[in-house]
C-alpha cells in the first residue's frame, strides 16, 4: 500500500496522467475541501490536475507523512511551485504573478483491490491565494 500511495503522488509530480487514470478504480471520486469541487469522471479529474499544472507548471508535492490503516490512507503533502501560468479558480482565472507558492495539504485516500476509489484533498487554498497575490496576506 505504501508503494501505491507514493506512486500516486509521483505520477502527479511527473505529469503522468495515464498512470494516474490507471490507478483509479470503479466509482472513483475526487473532492477538494477548499473549493467544494467534487469530480467523479476520470477525464474531469485529469483535466483539473492539468489546469492546476497550467497555473503552476513546476508544482511538486513532497510527501512528508503517511498513515495507512487497511485501505485508508492519510498523507501530509508540502506543495511547492511558481505561479507562472494562468491559474483557474472557482472565482475566475488568476493571471501569472511569478510568485512562488509553498502550501500544505492533507489527502485522504480509499483503496480497494489495489485501485484508488476516493480521494479527498484538504488544500490550504487561503495561503495559496495570498501567496500569488490574489487576496491580502492574513495578519
Amino acid at each position: 500500500m505504501d508503494q501505491l500511495v507514493r506512486e500516486s503522488l509521483e505520477h502527479f509530480n511527473e505529469g503522468d496522467y495515464d498512470a494516474i487514470r490507471g490507478l483509479m478504480g470503479p466509482g472513483f471520486s475526487y473532492e477538494e475541501a477548499g473549493t467544494g469541487r467534487r469530480l467523479t469522471d476520470p477525464d474531469e479529474v485529469v483535466a483539473a490536475f492539468r489546469a492546476w499544472r497550467t497555473g503552476l507548471p513546476d508544482v511538486h508535492g513532497t510527501l512528508e507523512r503517511v498513515l495507512i490503516d487497511g485501505d485508508t490512507v492519510a498523507m501530509e503533502i508540502r506543495w511547492r511551485g511558481t505561479h507562472t501560468g494562468t491559474l483557474a479558480t472557482p472565482g475566475g482565472d488568476l493571471p501569472p504573478s511569478g510568485r512562488p507558492i509553498h502550501v500544505w495539504s492533507t489527502m485522504w485516500q480509499e483503496w480497494r483491490d489495489g485501485r484508488l476509489v476516493s480521494e479527498r484533498h484538504h488544500l490550504d487554498v487561503l495561503s495559496l491565494l495570498a501567496q500569488v497575490g490574489a487576496i491580502p496576506v492574513p495578519a
